[in-house]
């Protein structure tokens, strides 16, 4: 069951960190011109930011994810993320204890979970996270975010805060579909009815991500769940070139993992069987 979950992991948090943009433009917030002071428009803010994107080709991101549902254990995932120039990753994740890493490259993708090896390439196509991990590209990504042109600009000492307010599931939908895993997306609008809270999308002084925050409650039915997300982005274009370890080499595909534990099961079922007769 383990090794099923690492590739539903990588995606949820792809989906959640490419949900904080999307690639449409605004026309009208486009023609906004800035207030007669210093103060920028949100439209600005992300036109400043897109053109500085350029100039990253590596960075650094943490990210926690928090789930808590009413009379349900809180569910966190904690998330560190390194991106070279090559747009190699390597994500070291922790769940309720159970620490993994996890590397991406191209359409390879390898993780090590209690001291094995898992190939798990298979889930970048049977997924459809190519969109996601396009995004991996620091300005591919940064292109997504027009959303927030339209989000409320408030100045703050060090940079902008941007503020984008989800008052149903429409609107959040809009900000995941940047990260183009549209069956992720039909599955989430079929399990939840209604969706409120916010995102806030802080730049800093030099017209950088510094961090991204989402707030959301989600309701199904009579039944509610909160969603926290914190990432924060740091280490600009100071990560060295990631190397996939040469032991994952040796790596077992999730296919033949899964078609052993399968395989294990029956027997234990056949040998049962013949016990009772």
């Amino acid at each position: 069951m383990k090794y099923r979950i690492l590739g539903s992991l990588f995606l949820s948090s792809t989906l959640v960190l490419a949900a904080c943009g999307n690639g449409s433009d605004s026309s009208d917030s486009d023609t906004k011109s800035e207030k007669k002071d210093d103060t920028k428009s949100s439209s600005q803010v992300v036109k400043d930011l897109q053109s500085s994107a350029k100039d990253v080709k590596s960075y650094h991101t943490d990210n926690k994810i928090e789930v808590s549902a009413e009379g349900e254990d809180s569910q966190t995932v904690e998330v560190g993320m390194d991106v070279d120039e090559k747009e190699t990753a390597k994500l070291d994740m922790d769940q309720a204890g159970q620490k993994m890493s996890i590397y991406v490259q191209g359409d390879k993708m390898l993780a090590k979970v209690d001291d094995q090896w898992v190939d798990l390439s298979s889930q970048v196509e049977n997924m459809n996270i190519d969109s996601s991990l396009d995004q991996l590209n620091y300005e591919k990504y940064a292109k997504t975010l027009s959303a927030f042109k339209d989000a409320k600009a408030k100045k703050v000492d060090d940079g902008y805060e941007l503020t984008y307010d989800i008052k149903n599931k429409e609107d959040f939908t809009k900000l995941a579909n940047a990260s183009g895993n549209k069956d992720q997306l039909e599955q989430f609008e079929s399990q939840v009815d209604k969706v409120k809270g916010n995102a806030v999308l802080k730049v800093n002084k030099d017209n950088h991500i510094d961090s991204y925050k989402l707030n959301a409650k989600l309701t199904k039915d009579d039944e509610t769940a909160d969603m926290k997300t914190n990432v924060t982005y740091n280490k600009l274009n100071e990560i060295d070139e990631i190397k996939i370890p040469d032991e994952a080499k040796d790596a077992k595909k999730i296919e033949d993992l899964q078609g052993g534990s399968s395989s294990s099961s029956s027997s234990s079922s056949s040998n049962s069987s013949d016990k009772a007769s």
